[in-house]
């Protein structure tokens, strides 16, 4: 068990839209895990840590996927498709 901890990161506040019903409901929560000895706003941040990890595993499979069927680069179909018929447009 050790004794060292490390530092946080540093935070930063970001703006995002939501729904005026979800920012009701995200507020009322915020209250009650506060009243219950929670920290909403820490699991939210895990929430969001976990959703970017996954958004990002996600665009990483597709871009390798693209790359392995010869999509990866090209700007439109068009142009790839010349290509590979043997013209030159």
């Amino acid at each position: 068990m050790g004794l060292l901890k490390r530092k946080e990161e540093k935070s930063e506040t970001i703006a995002l839209r939501v729904p005026a019903s979800l920012k009701t409901e995200l507020e009322e929560l915020r209250k009650r895990t506060d009243a219950a000895g929670f920290d909403l706003p820490a699991t939210i941040t895990e929430s969001l840590t976990r959703l970017a990890r996954q958004v990002r595993s996600e665009l990483d499979e597709s871009t390798d996927r693209a790359a392995v069927n010869g999509r990866y680069g090209k700007s439109n179909g068009a142009a790839g498709t010349a290509i590979s018929n043997g013209t030159a447009t």
